[in-house]
């Protein structure tokens, strides 16, 4: 669930989006602040300019004297993103370079009076709920949970899991992996095949290097922390029954909560109200990883019942329903899978991506634990975004 290292420097910040859930809600966010959708983009006549937010597109751009591509107001894009959601922005309470969320002492206004200008950061809040990218909070070395013997309609007892809890660290760590760096594979993208393809080698194009704007959408979009239904150059293409354009879509939320108090919960419980559905999108079969949509009868929040399949948007092959861990998909190196379009609800305990990866950044360690990448042999260290040290998000389930 890693699209690595060059390559990622600068999904960066937008990406602060997307990290967060519980704790708190708070303004100035990626799908708030500047990059709010304002209306425009529609049929209607005597806009008032005044109330389309004139005043954000300087907040990011200069029309002479831009110092980049884009006329983005400053020397890169990563460095733009940075100047809000960075250690030390003025512009959103998230810093999603150490994964440490805060509220807002102080606010200023555009003319509109609803699209916030700036942001004085005050007390810190809690810990993203999707890491940082340099630095995270996960408390990976903590992680406990409670079991219970549980009689099968069979006959059959076996011990099982509940109360999985993987706290908050004390303070910021060094990340071992994130979508800020890595080896520049988009790991499972493509078809599943009897070639051998570990997926898309973005490390040496500069068309498909990856940036805070290939998931995220600077100018709003309406949808889940801003994230485009189809990232840039993932090559999805699928139009899901029901929509009338390509892309996984997550509607967005009124509540927005970006921080956690328990990293094992993975889903978006503050979302559940305003963004309920029986809906979810899961892979059609064990070799036909594309998204289906089905109706089940656990109500869960858009987020939750979308994310699995907005992953796979970049990372195709993932998807995949269960039994795929006895079943050859027919692909050379994606052959047998972890179930991930599982959905039970928003608390925890699903198996999709997001249960086990973080989006942004993870501190877990790997000492004695380290594995391959996909198609390869040589050992890496490297966390995969997982929540838990030594690969301990299978005991977070499994009682082995």
């Amino acid at each position: 669930m890693r699209t690595e290292r060059k390559v990622v420097r600068r999904l960066v910040v937008l990406a602060a989006a997307s990290a967060a859930l519980f704790i708190g809600a708070m303004p100035a966010q990626a799908d708030n602040g500047p990059h709010v959708s304002t209306a425009t983009n529609e049929v209607k006549s005597g806009i008032k300019i005044s109330d389309a937010g004139q005043g954000r597109c300087a907040s990011c751009h200069r029309a002479h004297t831009a110092k980049s591509a884009y006329l983005l107001n400053a020397a890169s894009e990563e460095d733009l993103c940075l100047s809000c959601h960075g250690g030390s922005g003025t512009g959103a309470t998230t810093d999603v370079q150490n994964g440490v969320g805060y509220d807002s002492s102080a606010t200023t206004y555009y003319p509109d009076g609803k699209t916030v200008l700036t942001v004085k950061r005050g007390t810190q809040v809690g810990a993203l709920r999707g890491g940082g990218f340099e630095q995270a909070m996960l408390g990976t070395d903590s992680a406990t949970k409670d079991t219970y013997l549980y009689t099968y309609a069979d006959g059959r007892v076996a011990y099982r899991s509940k109360n999985q809890l993987i706290p908050p660290a004390a303070a910021p760590k060094g990340t071992t992996s994130s979508h800020f760096g890595g080896v520049g594979i988009m790991w499972g993208n493509g078809s599943l095949s009897g070639t051998v393809n570990v997926g898309l080698d973005m490390s040496t194009t500069t068309t498909g290097k990856l940036e805070c704007s290939s998931c995220h959408d600077p100018h709003g979009n309406k949808q889940y922390r801003i994230l485009k239904p189809v990232p840039s150059d993932s090559g999805f293409a699928t139009v899901i029954p029901g929509n009338t354009q390509p892309g996984v879509f997550i509607k967005d939320t009124a509540n927005k909560v970006y921080t956690t108090t328990n990293y094992w919960i993975a889903g978006d419980p503050a979302a559940l109200a305003d963004t309920g559905t029986t809906t979810t999108l899961g892979a059609t079969s064990i070799t036909d990883p594309t998204p289906k949509a089905t109706t089940g009868t656990t109500t869960v929040s858009s987020f939750q019942a979308n994310v699995a399949a907005w992953c796979t948007t970049c990372h195709t092959r993932y998807l995949a329903p269960r039994s795929s861990w006895k079943t050859n998909s027919g692909d050379a190196v994606f052959t047998y899978r972890h179930t991930g379009d599982n959905i039970n609800g928003d608390a925890a305990s699903n198996r999709n991506c997001i249960q086990c990866h973080v989006a942004h950044g993870s501190n877990a360690a790997m000492p004695n634990s380290a594995v391959e990448n996909p198609g390869d042999t040589a050992l890496s260290t490297d966390s995969r975004l997982l929540r838990v040290d030594d690969r301990g998000v299978c005991v977070m389930c499994h009682n082995v």
